[in-house]
């Protein structure tokens, strides 16, 4: 991992560790960050890329959690297909078709076969409930960016063990989109699984009101999903507020920082979990991993 961000302090006594993981004849690989070892097990939560792949961003969220007082474990969607290395932004624009194909293949893949999905998310929470850093009597809770909250949603749908989740500017329908292809990808057929909704799980959707992923039909068909399976949900809708809204823009075009909304987004977040996990004396970190501040 690399070292703290410029606005973060140093803090040396985290710990940080790589976490792998052999699924279905591929290896992926996570990386955990947890607070320092004398403070005993804590909370785990998963942090789920966006459709690049778990990158330095992604490891970031992890160390903010971590700071924070909880146990962030940056998990790997893609395995072999989208090698690690090669989930940054190109800065060579002739790189960036490829790029982006290749990580779109990948993400429809996955986000096109439900069971795998569900199958592998499960995989990763019982890898992370396994390390020491890890509160075992807690189930964790999970959050998502992009491809990452629609992945969350999913894990709702799956019934896994999941106290809350957060998606950030996610899409609320797995495998859909609104073209029939992106990025020359070909879209497979749906594979749908039976689902088998944790009620027990706080869902709380972080959305941009000028998300040009997310109509209000998707809206309207996600609430009417979740009340028909009892599950406890809150929408928040930011304002003037494009899809991206909360990745940091040094990842590349993906990230469109939008600072109010990333901010609000943020203590949302931060109050569920105070609620979900009582234990925890939550921490004040002046920054977030993006690097907008939170009062």
């Amino acid at each position: 991992m690399s070292e703290a961000l410029e606005f973060w302090p140093p803090a040396p006594e985290l710990q940080r560790r790589k976490i792998a993981l052999e699924f279905e004849g591929d290896r992926y690989e996570g990386d955990l960050v947890a607070p320092p070892e004398n403070l005993g097990p804590r909370p785990l939560v998963l942090v789920i890329h966006n459709y690049q792949g778990l990158k330095q961003f992604d490891r970031d969220v992890a160390e903010y959690l971590a700071r924070l007082g909880y146990v962030g474990l940056a998990i790997d969607m893609y395995g072999g297909r989208v090698p690690q290395g090669e989930r940054e932004f190109p800065k060579d624009p002739s790189l960036i078709e490829g790029f982006q194909k290749k990580c779109f293949d990948a993400m429809v893949w996955l986000d096109h076969d439900h069971r795998l999905f569900r199958a592998l998310l499960g995989a990763w929470i019982e890898a992370g409930q396994a390390d020491s850093a890890s509160d075992q009597a807690i189930s964790p809770a999970a959050i998502g960016y992009c491809f990452g909250g629609m992945a969350v949603l999913e894990g709702v749908r799956g019934g896994l063990d999941l106290s809350a989740v957060v998606s950030f500017h996610g899409l609320l329908q797995t495998g859909e989109d609104p073209s029939p292809a992106r990025f020359g990808a070909t879209r497979p057929k749906v594979k749908t699984a039976p689902n088998n909704y944790n009620q027990n799980t706080i869902v709380l959707i972080e959305n941009g009101a000028e998300d040009h992923l997310v109509s209000q039909t998707n809206k309207d068909r996600f609430f009417a999903e979740m009340d028909e399976a009892g599950v406890d949900w809150s929408f928040v809708d930011h304002a003037r507020t494009p899809h991206g809204f909360a990745l940091a823009k040094r990842i590349g075009p993906p990230g469109h920082l939008h600072e109010a909304a990333d901010r609000r987004s943020t203590q949302n977040m931060l109050s569920l979990f105070r609620e979900v996990f009582p234990s925890v004396n939550q921490n004040s970190i002046e920054f977030n991993a993006a690097g907008t501040r939170i009062p």
